[in-house]
């Protein structure tokens, strides 16, 4: 066997034969005949390498190190309390835990670590969310629209969901105005609602005048009532004005039963009622005649007019006799004596705009 004769004082890495010298461990040692030790490649830094250790690449070189021991500890990982059944899904900037594609989370409280797409079925309400991003941020939204959540505490909430506050039996909805996002009420403030919207039959408006003073004529034409009477402007020509009149009234008849007081509506100066053939008679809507000296009767009366304009209308009582030796008071007896065997009374008139 040949000897091998090395050379005396050589330096790191010299070469004799198929050996090269490491000066730090003072000794030649046998290349490997495919290339150089791991240790001694270009690209590679070994640092006390021990059992277990793998080479890693960290962008620039190969180094020894400890290989991580568990997901979380990976630098592209991102693990929220993981539970049984979930897999990683990467959400293009790491790996996050979450369920299986087609999984359905069931719980009372929403998923920690939630992936789009992730479905949650709320076992409290019964409700069924979708982890969704709208490309500003990520939310749980109701699978199949906004839901209305009955509790005494608000929940997290999402733009349109509504909240029913059974402490307060008050609703809420979930409102973003663009900088910020809260609860507020559903019911809150007034809600102008045009009169042409409402249906037909409803009361828009209503006016009444009350006379409270006492009025009396002998006069045989119709004669109006001083202070009974109204105006109101309907806000549509095809609404109707109801007119409601009550008249607590007494009649003298002068000594002859045969006569009677008579009573009807005007409208802006002109009868408002017209029975079928009047001719000669007054056309009205009651009357009364002497009972005596204590009595005091109350006609009341309603009718329905159709103005079939938009502008003022002014409505008021006017009464007659059939002759004018009699005489017809209003709010008082025929003698109007001052003691509690007879009465005062409050006439009114009441317009009320009925919706066509």
């Amino acid at each position: 066997m040949t000897s091998l004769n090395f050379p005396a004082a050589p330096s790191n890495g010299d070469t004799y034969d198929n050996f090269i010298y490491d000066s730090a461990k003072g000794v030649w040692k046998l290349q490997n005949l495919l290339g150089n030790d791991l240790d001694n490649l270009n690209d590679v830094t070994i640092d006390t390498p021990i059992t277990g250790q793998a080479l890693t690449y960290d962008g620039a070189e190969w180094t020894n190190a400890t290989p991580a021991s568990t997901v979380s500890s990976l630098t592209d990982t991102v693990i929220y309390e993981a539970v049984n059944g979930q897999v990683l899904l990467y959400d293009g900037a790491d790996w996050v835990n979450g369920n299986a594609a087609g999984g359905v989370e069931v719980s009372a409280t929403a998923p920690a670590g939630p992936s789009v797409g992730d479905l949650w079925w709320d076992s409290d309400n019964g409700n069924m969310y979708v982890y969704y991003n709208d490309g500003d941020s990520s939310q749980w939204v109701a699978a199949n629209g906004p839901q209305v959540f009955v509790g005494s505490a608000a929940p997290a909430g999402y733009q349109g969901q509504m909240w029913f506050d059974s402490s307060q039996g008050k609703m809420y909805v979930y409102y973003d105005d663009g900088t910020s996002s809260q609860w507020v009420s559903a019911i809150g403030g007034s809600v102008d609602i045009a009169t042409s919207q409402l249906p037909a039959g409803t009361i828009l408006q209503v006016v009444s005048t009350t006379k409270t003073d006492t009025f009396s004529t002998p006069s045989s034409s119709y004669t109006a009532v001083t202070g009974l009477s109204a105006s109101i402007t309907p806000s549509s020509t095809s609404n109707k004005i109801l007119v409601s009149v009550s008249i607590p009234c007494a009649f003298n008849d002068g000594g002859n039963s045969a006569r009677s007081a008579r009573f009807t509506l005007f409208k802006d100066g002109s009868n408002l009622l017209s029975a079928d053939t009047p001719e000669s008679r007054l056309s009205g809507f009651g009357g009364i005649s002497q009972e005596g000296s204590t009595y005091q009767a109350c006609v009341s009366y309603s009718y329905l007019d159709s103005p079939a304009t938009a502008s003022a209308v002014t409505y008021d009582v006017r009464i007659a006799t059939t002759s004018t030796s009699a005489t017809v008071y209003v709010n008082r007896d025929t003698t109007d004596t001052d003691d509690s065997g007879h009465q005062r009374g409050v006439a009114t008139i009441t317009l009320m705009e009925v919706a066509g």
